[in-house]
């Protein structure tokens, strides 16, 4: 059994220690934008003008650096003294991301805050009233993203970016064609909007920091030594309830409170090391006390192997008084629904009072009964839960 503990610790240790983190997000954004170079005289949008969307997939190599695969959305409206006119970018960029939250170790003095910068390149469409024929278009984008930590999976992002336009042959207000190559207009967004982390790790690469890493193994480690600490003493208790030196099919434990109450069993029979030594006010208070059970797995109406004996202690019991009388009453735990375990309690009680018919008690000594759902103990231990998981014997 420590054999058994210990490797326990140890694999929980490694499991700590291959912490990962998710490198995989998704992003949805929508704001404003600002078009600043790029019109015919005369012509401009308002400022700010509404809207820009975009949303994108993004993969961190490591917890500093990735890359975003993304796609984008403007639309461009006359301001104020403008003639009117409508126009729109769809696009779609691939950028290159830095992590400076985890660059400039932001783990230093927060959890919760980030920073991530961005550049790269796209190709786009500018359509619009004006324009006959869709202008293509490519241009170089770069910007600042803070960011704010809601949770392990969300982040609120708030972003500042800047676009190049490049082999643009039409203004943004589509009336008249540029006069130049290469870069030639220039726009703005700012854009707020939701992160999502996709993964079964705990972190996004953007949180993940070896510094916290390092304290959250700790943690880990130390609340798993505590953990497999209790169960080693739970085992032992077990063990210590199960073992039965002498080998007559009782445990020790039970066995040791008759002693204590009633003296050695030796000085009640002829010597027998069997269960047939429990007889008269001895077995009848063990069996009223409720140190008489047998024990059920999950979901199960069949006996645990370990608690069997608590089954020949009963009939030995009846056998032994044969004007006595015994109802068999079955439990269950709370999990599931109160119709199903009542029927699951029944059958636990069906099933033992029939292994004592086997053992060769009389059925008009037997009775059964299924009370359900036992809500005495806490439903959210597990260890109460097995208890309440029982067969108990009442006598008439």
């Amino acid at each position: 059994m420590r054999k058994q503990i210990l490797a326990l610790t140890a694999l929980v240790a490694l499991g700590a220690n291959a912490q990962e983190y998710n490198k995989w997000s998704v992003d949805v954004n929508f704001g404003v934008n600002k078009p600043t170079v790029g019109f015919t005289s005369g012509y401009a949008t308002k400022t700010p003008s509404f809207w820009t969307l975009n949303g994108g997939v993004r993969y961190m190599f490591n917890n500093k650096f990735g890359l975003r695969l993304g796609g984008g959305y403007d639309k461009f409206v006359e301001g104020k003294n403008s003639p009117k006119f409508n126009s729109n970018i769809w696009n779609v960029n691939l950028q290159g991301v830095a992590n400076l939250g985890r660059v400039l170790s932001f783990e230093d003095w927060t959890r919760d805050l980030g920073l991530l910068a961005h550049a790269g390149v796209g190709i786009g469409q500018l359509k619009g009233d004006y324009i006959p024929k869709a202008d293509n278009i490519g241009f170089v984008t770069a910007g600042l993203t803070p960011q704010v930590r809601l949770s392990n999976r969300v982040s609120l992002l708030v972003d500042g970016s800047v676009y190049f336009y490049a082999r643009q042959n039409r203004t943004f207000d589509g009336l008249s064609a540029t006069t130049r190559r290469g870069f030639q207009t220039l726009s703005f967004t700012g854009t707020v909007g939701l992160q999502v982390a996709l993964g079964k790790n705990l972190v996004h690469a953007d949180w993940y920091s070896q510094a916290a890493a390092d304290g959250q193994l700790a943690e880990r480690v130390a609340k798993a030594e505590n953990s497999v600490a209790e169960l080693a003493k739970r085992l032992d208790n077990k063990e210590d309830k199960m073992v039965d030196t002498n080998g007559n099919r009782v445990p020790d434990e039970v066995e040791n409170y008759i002693n204590e109450k009633y003296g050695s069993l030796a000085n009640q029979s002829s010597g027998s090391s069997t269960p047939t030594n429990y007889t008269g006010e001895s077995a009848r208070e063990l069996i009223e006390k409720g140190y008489i059970n047998v024990y059920f797995d999950f979901n199960s109406s069949e006996p645990q192997k370990s608690s069997l004996w608590a089954v020949d202690f009963v009939a030995n019991y009846l056998k032994q008084n044969s004007g006595a009388s015994v109802k068999v009453v079955g439990y269950a735990d709370e999990k599931g629904s109160a119709d199903y375990n009542q029927k699951l309690s029944n059958r636990r009680a069906e099933v033992i009072k029939k292994l004592l018919v086997d053992r060769g008690i009389n059925a008009s000594q037997l009775s059964f009964e299924g009370r359900g759902e036992d809500k005495t103990v806490n439903a959210n231990s597990a260890n109460a839960r097995q208890l309440a998981r029982r067969v108990t014997f009442e006598i008439k």
